[in-house]
């Protein structure tokens, strides 16, 4: 398996691809970052919060100069960041405060849009993917006739676990 520990790319994508259902709490991963440069299509340097990020820290009562923080990375998803078959998807990188550590070794911290998330103590927002794409990933036939609803089995492992 592939290490997915790439050089990050830049804090988050210039221009933001956002999924309807993924609107109800805000997207976590974006937020209004001021004073960065665009570098290929992303965003990198900037101030070191949000603006979201800033005031949720001084609606708890917390100092943005001297609080704990830590770097957190999430792969790109095929909207943001085309990295075609055989590859890793991209990773952005980007500094949360941190909260507090949670039961299980979670930590909790606030995301670039204000709330309040829980990441892997590795840094990592969610578990990397770790095998490239492959030309019949996500292909299901089922999906595309229409046949079998949610509850069919598709016919090529979408998992992307290890093998």
């Amino acid at each position: 398996m592939a290490d997915p520990n790439l050089p990050p790319v830049g804090r988050q994508p210039h221009i933001r691809s956002v999924i309807a259902s993924k609107l109800a709490d805000g997207y976590p991963w974006y937020g209004d970052v001021t004073g960065y440069e665009i570098v290929n299509g992303q965003q990198v340097g900037g101030d070191r919060w949000t603006r979201e990020q800033t005031a949720t820290l001084i609606k708890l009562g917390m100092d943005p100069l001297t609080c704990k923080s830590m770097m957190v990375r999430r792969q790109s998803v095929g909207q943001e960041v085309y990295i075609g078959l055989g590859n890793l998807p991209a990773v952005f990188e980007f500094e949360c405060p941190v909260i507090k550590a949670v039961k299980g070794g979670r930590i909790k911290v606030i995301a670039p849009n204000g709330c309040f998330k829980f990441v892997l103590p590795d840094g990592w927002g969610h578990r990397p993917f770790r095998r490239p794409r492959d030309e019949h990933e996500s292909y299901v036939q089922g999906r595309i006739l229409g046949v079998g609803g949610s509850a069919s089995r598709p016919i090529y492992d979408t998992s992307r676990g290890p093998r």
